[in-house]
């Protein structure tokens, strides 16, 4: 009877450990992937290496701007970061307070992932001054550990706005004077931006977050890039 009693007990433990421990062993033991990734934005190249021909994907162009503290941020600063970018400025009378409102809740859910980050560009980097950005933080009371506001040459920022496909340029018809996206690309880890695809098997790009189902996929991809980007790090700490 005890016998039997321990062979039940058992079972029962194989049968609630197992599903688990193959998950973790075709999740983290196999070079493959095995869950949901995102795809790359932008032109792909064909790059030479030792081991012979890879794949280059699109790096987001160089960029050196100066956050609300005057010091200088760029694409190494956000090296080993996810973080999602987005254009503005300080004195918008229409859309930027309604997108970073919207930002500001994705900011709050993913606030306890040490490597991801909010960056919001100005498109107004004249008025937009470090301290003027430092107070427009303030006021809206948004994360000053996790949300990056930058400003720096104007030329500069609106080629890196369409470097990453997205728009800012003057226009004196518009109100405020400037136009911008009300779109955000995400970024990973390594510089690329990162991207679903829709139902017709297109890659989105960017993701408006004035619009409710859009912000929802960001989030949701948010999490798939972190889960990616945590599985390459346990992957590199097994080589």
């Amino acid at each position: 009877m005890a016998n039997k009693s321990f062979f039940n007990r058992a079972v029962l433990i194989a049968v609630l450990v197992l599903p688990a421990l193959l998950y973790l062993f075709f999740v983290y033991g196999q070079n493959e992937v095995f869950f949901q990734t995102l795809k790359y934005v932008g032109p792909k190249t064909a790059v030479t290496t030792d081991a012979g021909v890879d794949t280059a994907y699109y790096e987001i162009p160089e960029f050196d701007l100066q956050g609300t503290d005057g010091g200088a941020v760029t694409n190494e600063t956000m090296d080993s970061t996810i973080y999602v970018l987005s254009f503005f400025f300080a004195t918008c009378p229409t859309i930027c307070p309604a997108m970073n409102f919207h930002l500001n809740e994705v900011e709050r859910r993913f606030k306890g992932y040490p490597e991801f980050e909010m960056v919001s560009i100005t498109v107004d980097p004249e008025k937009d001054t470090p301290g003027k950005l430092a107070q427009y933080q303030n006021v809206n009371n948004y994360n000053t550990s996790k949300w990056r506001f930058l400003t720096g040459d104007k030329a500069h920022i609106y080629s890196l706005a369409k470097g990453v496909y997205l728009n800012a340029f003057e226009d004196q018809t518009a109100e405020g004077g400037f136009l911008h996206s009300t779109s955000a690309i995400l970024i990973d880890w390594n510089g690329n931006i990162r991207s679903r695809i829709d139902d017709n098997g297109n890659i989105v790009g960017s993701y408006d977050v004035l619009d409710v189902t859009q912000l929802n996929d960001l989030e949701e991809d948010i999490k798939v890039l972190i889960a990616e980007y945590e599985r390459e790090k346990h992957n590199k700490l097994d080589e």
